[in-house]
């Protein structure tokens, strides 16, 4: 069973409005989130750089967290996307 997601400064903040993000809840979980790009990019001979940060607000015996990139799937494909990259 997959995790939800909440929007909230953590437990730990500079400005409670400013530092949201999403949290992931209840612990021991997989999560997924996905975004379409209304635009598509070419960055051949390009070097293409991606950033994201976490915030890691309890002891993890294991964790990770990655970015997939793919190509456009319609959306009633995208519900069977799973951990392994096709």
């Amino acid at each position: 069973e997959a995790g939800d997601w909440v929007l909230t400064p953590g437990k730990f903040f500079g400005d409670a409005e400013i530092n949201k993000g999403i949290k992931t809840t209840p612990d021991a979980r997989f999560y997924a989130i996905s975004s379409e790009m209304k635009e598509t990019f070419d960055n051949k001979d390009k070097d293409l750089v991606l950033q994201f940060s976490a915030k890691h607000e309890q002891s993890l015996d294991c964790g990770g967290g990655y970015i997939k990139i793919i190509p456009s799937e319609p959306p009633d494909k995208m519900a069977d996307f799973g951990r392994d990259t096709p």
